[in-house]
């Protein structure tokens, strides 16, 4: 989406709980004439059966893939304890695959079957919030080389931008054409950010000059270094918001992805001389790769600096202050740079990937790294341990062949979507964030997955204002359900925005379903999917209708696009 938010002005938001009887008799249309829904995939039984899956990548010691383990060889360990491995296979994404059905006239889907062709998903990431303005034309022009001399055929491909906010230059595709005209349009962006971290430079006449006034050089020195953390702060908030989005827009696909993120500096934790200014973001950081992990996405961080000597400093350099504090300068660089390995290393852990650093083969690097989505094994099982304390468990697997290279995700936190369902009905922070995700999948560039539906649009009849149906039937295999008193309780919030052409937001609407299903409406869901219309007004014209439904039991999302013009009366 080109939204702006500033540029919107949407009509006012209303919200309703609509009862469970009157919600199935307003869609039962739509559930009537649509066959039984698919069995789900094993990404959405993970929601709501407590499946875990484990995707992990085996290589013999010349770095090829191994592709005749049997289930045998395996040996899976959740916290040290042994456990049942319940689905095992050999993934070799990219067979042929029969197209789904056509759909009916005026009917439209995020169903992964209808929206992403089957094969190895790659995701390229191009960094430009935290990578030098000089570094980011050597990441395009290596980028470019990939793209020309590496890229497999029917190789499904994204790309990335981020600068302030996450940018698609180009979405899923296997035409390379398409895919080096989009790196082209990536001419770089100047990082605020990046620049206010490197501190203030004064030239050592200056710095003199103000040794002579006392404590006035110490006063400087503590204002550069609170700017440079501050700024620090807002680039791993902004960063990790796209490493999040990117996982919830790709979690409704099937099978591994691997995301390629070409950055250069992105610190894991900062140590400064004052405790007072310490920070440490290793738990924001295992929360998003815990949410990468349960999409599936392997993260392959790759440092666009290449290979990385000294820092370019000397003792005539003209630094923040000269003498020691030039020292201090190169230390704070060394520490950043430590730094910055060593979260590339640690998210490319956490999730199953790898980290390439200090070399400047970055194409090769970014073929290494798509290799590993095209030959992998995945296992599932059920853990032993049922208290969904909330904590994060880590994950082993043993194999008993020696010789061989193990990558696989370290772990998931054992939550429990009940904590986030009673945290919702409570808490105003838990009402705010549910807001704020819906607002961010309305305006995001690529939006969330993991809930599918079907959806018509009829055609509406010219007036201004036009009335405007939108009917949903949402596959339940999708959605959580609590039980409650022997009914089974669903809590979903529904958003329809309408854009310009321009990608402004005209108009959006919002309702909440706050449903108690009897056991054979529950059954007759679950076989057919859950029906809901709702309305809005328009005047004449295009627009891109943008549909969601979000489950508030466990803050996952779907959305779909669909077209729309509506004739002048």
């Amino acid at each position: 989406m080109k939204a702006n938010r500033s540029t919107a002005t949407p009509r006012p938001v209303w919200r309703l709980a609509i009862p469970a009887g009157l919600l199935l008799v307003g869609s039962a249309w739509l559930a009537a004439q649509q066959p039984p829904l698919p069995q789900p995939s094993a990404t959405v039984l993970r929601v709501t059966t407590r499946l875990v899956l484990v995707d992990v990548v085996v290589r013999d010691k010349d770095g090829n893939p191994v592709r005749d383990l049997t289930k045998e060889d395996f040996v899976l360990l959740e916290e040290g304890e042994p456990q049942e491995i319940a689905t095992f296979s050999f993934e070799q994404p990219g067979q042929q695959v029969p197209p789904p059905p056509p759909l009916p006239p005026h009917v439209f889907t995020n169903r992964p079957q209808y929206t992403v062709p089957p094969g190895p998903l790659t995701i390229l990431l191009l960094d430009a919030l935290n990578t030098r303005f000089t570094d980011q034309a050597y990441v395009r022009d290596q980028m470019m080389r990939y793209l020309t001399e590496q890229l497999e055929p029917n190789q499904r491909t994204a790309i990335f931008a981020l600068g302030r906010r996450l940018h698609l230059l180009q979405n899923f595709t296997t035409d390379p054409e398409l895919l080096r005209a989009a790196l082209a349009q990536f001419a770089g962006e100047q990082s605020v950010e990046l620049r206010r971290g490197e501190g203030i430079e004064i030239s050592p006449q200056i710095a003199a000059a103000m040794a002579l006034v006392p404590n006035m050089l110490e006063s400087l020195q503590q204002f550069d270094a609170e700017r440079t953390y501050q700024s620090v702060d807002r680039r791993v908030a902004t960063t990790l918001k796209a490493l999040r989005m990117i996982a919830r827009s790709t979690a409704g696909y099937p099978g591994r992805k691997n995301l390629i993120w070409v950055s250069s500096a992105f610190p894991f934790t900062l140590n400064p001389t004052n405790f007072a200014l310490y920070r440490n973001y290793a738990e924001q950081m295992r929360q998003t790769a815990s949410l990468l992990t349960d999409a599936r996405v392997a993260v392959y961080p790759v440092d666009a600096r290449g290979l990385v000597g000294s820092s370019g400093f000397s003792a005539t350099t003209s630094g923040p202050f000269g003498g020691p504090a030039l020292a201090g300068q190169l230390g704070r660089e060394s520490e950043l740079l430590a730094s910055s390995h060593h979260s590339m290393r640690q998210l490319a852990k956490d999730t199953g990937g790898r980290a390439f650093v200090n070399r400047n083969d970055i194409d090769i690097a970014v073929q290494l790294g798509v290799a590993d989505g095209s030959n992998y094994y995945s296992l599932g099982y059920y853990p032993t341990n049922k208290d969904w304390d909330g904590k994060f468990r880590r994950i082993e697997v043993r194999l008993l062949r020696k010789g061989v290279e193990v990558r696989h995700r370290r772990g998931y936190y054992a939550s429990n979507p009940a904590d986030a369902w009673q945290e919702l009905e409570t808490n105003q922070e838990e009402e705010e964030r549910k807001t704020g995700d819906l607002q961010d999948a309305l305006f995001s560039p690529m939006p969330p997955t993991v809930i599918t539906f079907l959806v018509e649009v009829p055609p509406p009849q010219p007036a201004r204002p036009a009335t405007v149906e939108v009917r949903l039937l949402v596959d339940a295999h999708t959605l959580s359900f609590e039980e409650d008193g022997g009914r089974q309780r669903c809590h979903l919030d529904f958003l329809v925005g309408a854009f310009s052409p321009q990608g402004e937001l005209v108009n959006q609407i919002s309702q909440t379903l706050n449903a108690s299903l009897r056991p054979q409406t529950y059954q007759r869901i679950q076989q057919r999917g859950l029906p809901f219309q709702t309305q809005l007004e328009l005047d004449p014209g295009r627009y891109t209708l943008r549909v969601l439904v979000r489950d508030n039991r466990t803050g996952l999302l779907g959305v779909t696009d669909i077209p729309l013009v509506i004739a002048e009366p």
